[in-house]
């Protein structure tokens, strides 16, 4: 696989690609054309030069994600659908990690990617679900989790994983496209993913180095959809407000710098205190846009 592209889709209408671990995103092409489907927007990872060396198994629970104390302050503040939306993208955060791994061979690293999904944060999904009558879609993450239990082709994993996330775009259509295109209903949901990305990530340490990779991880997923949701809202930030936009778009750029490779290092590039600030700044910059 190597030199590869593992291909996530956010859902939000528009394309977006980036080249290596922690670049910048480009938008590269115009909202729904025609050769990305109903996705609407795929984050492309190359599969080269980004070993994985996480630990194989569960947390035991992200507080920050699903059901526990953490989520419901990550997520304070955010009506029904949104905290919806923000649940739906931290499973294309985990599936993009998760690809990520799987296709440099890491497949024990890549298994609790594979599993939080439906562990984790499916449950937080069921209430909407039923309300608005969305097709349920357990069994596909459950198949896609067993494929990379048994170490099945990464092909046959990517297969999967597109199908999980054409279940995800379906998902996330009960929701109107101009609701999802309103800074001040999206930008919520990016800050209530980003609060998750520090809870994650200040999970990953052990005193003040990286003892938890698969923290690590979670947080580096969540934090590149986050930052894709960000993206194809651009255009529309900067005819509200140029320079709050340019802002926002600088401390996301520098937030990404925090993960130089999918794989952590022992010393961290960035405090978990200093991680926590520049959400902060995020958010701050987000008040002049919505």
């Amino acid at each position: 696989m190597a030199g590869s592209k593992v291909k996530i889709w956010v859902g939000l209408g528009a394309y977006v690609l980036a080249s290596g671990v922690g670049t910048t995103w480009a938008q590269t092409h115009d909202a729904g054309h025609a050769d990305y489907g109903k996705h609407g927007v795929q984050i492309a990872q190359t599969g080269h030069g980004h070993g994985g060396q996480g630990g194989e198994g569960g947390e035991g629970g992200e507080g920050g994600e699903a059901g526990a104390a953490g989520e419901s302050k990550a997520l304070a503040g955010l009506n029904e659908e949104q905290a919806y939306l923000a649940n739906i993208a931290m499973i294309r955060g985990h599936l993009n990690v998760g690809n990520e791994l799987y296709a440099a061979g890491k497949t024990n690293d890549a298994l609790p990617h594979f599993l939080h999904p439906v562990e984790e944060l499916y449950g937080e999904l069921k209430e909407v679900m039923e309300e608005k009558h969305v097709s349920p879609f357990k069994a596909d993450l459950e198949k896609l989790s067993d494929l990379v239990k048994h170490k099945a082709p990464a092909q046959q994993v990517q297969a999967q994983t597109e199908v999980v996330l054409t279940r995800l775009t379906d998902a996330t259509s009960i929701v109107p496209a101009n609701t999802l295109a309103d800074p001040a209903f999206a930008l919520p949901v990016v800050i209530g993913v980003l609060r998750t990305v520090v809870d994650e990530y200040g999970e990953a340490f052990e005193g003040d180095t990286i003892g938890n990779p698969v923290e690590y991880q979670d947080s580096l997923g969540f934090a590149r959809v986050a930052n894709a949701m960000v993206e194809v809202l651009t255009p529309t930030l900067t005819a509200k407000d140029a320079e709050a936009t340019h802002q926002l778009r600088e401390q996301m750029n520098t937030l990404l710098t925090t993960w130089p490779a999918v794989t952590p290092k022992k010393t961290a590039v960035r405090t978990a205190a200093e991680v926590s600030g520049l959400v902060s700044r995020i958010e701050f910059a987000t008040a002049r846009l919505r």
